[in-house]
């Protein structure tokens, strides 16, 4: 019984490190490469500067409505992409996955924008402070700092070898 609670224990720890492995990979090449720059881009963009003015002076359920639904259609390209990509489109699918960083980013642009108002509803307040919570509980875990450290040391070393190869190639060539 022992083993087997070992084996057990390992195998979660497996699927712990994991999960939290994908998640800073899509938190550092996702977020930080695309979604972000991608947010940060559609904030100054003059439409938007007159859409946030309406959507300010809007009823919070259509406000409510547009966030959701953005929020909706984009999560639906996220998983329709790799579906796509795995029956032989994957070109496709990278389409598709760049369309939902596009929707996401005008669901979270609505978001921010709208923050006040979108709280002003109490289940939507409550699960955004659950999954801020269940955000800093993650990163505070001994794993979540391990792995981040693993990937930001194998940063340096690639980015130190692709350096070497760099100065290699415009030596020889």
């Amino acid at each position: 019984m022992e083993k087997l609670q070992t084996i057990l224990q390992k195998l979660l720890f497996f699927i712990y490190s994991f999960l939290i492995l994908l998640y800073l990979l899509l938190e550092e090449f996702v977020w930080e490469r695309f979604a972000k720059p991608l947010f940060r881009y559609i904030k100054y963009l003059k439409p938007f500067e007159k859409l946030e003015t309406l959507l300010a002076q809007s009823n919070k359920y259509i406000v409510l409505f547009v966030f959701t639904f953005s929020l909706i259609i984009g999560e639906g390209f996220g998983i329709l992409s790799p579906i796509i990509a795995l029956k032989g489109y994957p070109f496709l699918g990278i389409i598709f996955y760049g369309l939902k960083l596009i929707v996401a980013a005008f669901a979270f642009w609505v978001f921010n924008t709208q923050k006040e108002l979108l709280l002003s509803f109490p289940w939507l307040k409550f699960l955004y402070d659950k999954v801020v919570l269940f955000t800093e509980w993650i990163k505070s875990t001994k794993v979540y700092i391990k792995v981040k450290q693993e990937l930001k040391n194998l940063k340096i070393f690639l980015k130190d070898k692709i350096r070497i190869i760099k100065n290699y190639w415009l030596r020889y060539f």
